[in-house]
């Protein structure tokens, strides 16, 4: 179909264009869409072949649309990895050129592969802190369902936090660093969406994408749900387990800490949700900590009075 192959020739430019430092005749991209003998379903086949890997992905789905979208996505990802372990690589060569009799002497600081075994422990937890954020910008209305995957700016936060582990921020723990590189990335991508907001490809692709669904709502069960009895414990009022105990307890905080203003609901999910102090919070967003404190605070009250109405 001719909407598929405009598909294929948006993603395909965009694979050419992450690999730009590689010769066009270097590169290959096989592409194939096939509807399955079994049910109603179909697989996409993505094979990329490069000078130093061949790629390859497949997705199966009910849409045709979103089998293609799946897949370029996962290989845009793959791609991405590709690079950045290609960059480490040359600049783990200088070192050890610098550091040979007679050469340079390599700057002083983190040795690289330890940032990448951090960033790896710490990957799961950054991507599940994109994921609720995303999920506040679709409740508040900014973007619908699917336009941002979170595994894929996890994935971008991996990549540019090992790739450029020379330029990691004097006091910051690679955790750290990884959620202030997290929050600068996606609000890049919301202003990037808020600018080609009427552009069709973007209702195109959003429409291919999975609905939220019961496990994108992990980010706030167990753990949270218990965190939340402390933000309520104020000593007044209710008691914060009959509070807790209502059936809509869980969608109305999601909906409450979406409607907090941008600076309350930033501090409010470091301090609370993510557990920094406040001094690491202020570190990562170039607050004051008694800013933080304060923020976390008239957060609380706010959450309070919600749940409470």
């Amino acid at each position: 179909m001719k909407t598929h192959e405009r598909l294929v020739d948006r993603h395909a430019a965009k694979i050419r264009k992450m690999l730009g430092t590689f010769a066009k005749d270097s590169m290959d991209l096989d592409v194939t869409l096939e509807k399955l003998s079994r049910g109603n379903q179909y697989q996409t086949s993505l094979v990329l072949t490069l000078p130093q890997q061949t790629i390859k992905v497949e997705d199966i789905q009910d849409n045709p649309t979103s089998s293609m979208v799946n897949s370029f996505d996962e290989l845009k990802r793959r791609v991405k990895r590709f690079k950045s372990r290609l960059t480490r690589e040359r600049l783990w060569r200088r070192e050890a050129a610098a550091a040979a009799p007679g050469g340079a002497t390599a700057p002083a600081g983190v040795r690289p592969w330890e940032v990448e075994s951090e960033a790896n422990e710490h990957l799961e937890k950054v991507e599940n802190y994109l994921r609720r954020e995303i999920y506040h910008q679709v409740l508040l209305g900014t973007m619908p369902p699917g336009v941002i995957e979170a595994q894929a700016l996890a994935d971008e936060v991996f990549v540019e936090v090992t790739s450029n582990y020379r330029y990691k921020p004097d006091g910051l723990t690679t955790e750290q660093w990884m959620f202030q590189v997290a929050r600068r990335i996606l609000k890049e991508r919301l202003e990037e969406l808020e600018a080609h907001r009427d552009e069709p490809h973007v209702e195109e692709e959003a429409a291919t994408q999975r609905r939220w669904d019961d496990e994108d709502f992990n980010f706030y069960q167990p753990d949270e749900t218990l965190r939340v009895e402390d933000l309520l414990r104020d000593g007044q009022g209710a008691n914060p387990e009959e509070l807790l105990a209502r059936e809509e307890t869980v969608d109305r905080l999601q909906r409450a800490v979406a409607g907090l203003a941008p600076e309350l609901r930033e501090s409010f999910i470091l301090f609370v949700l993510e557990g920094f102090t406040s001094d690491e919070v202020a570190m990562m967003t170039g607050k004051a900590p008694s800013q933080v404190v304060s923020e976390v605070e008239q957060a609380r009250e706010i959450l309070r009075r919600e749940l409470r109405s």
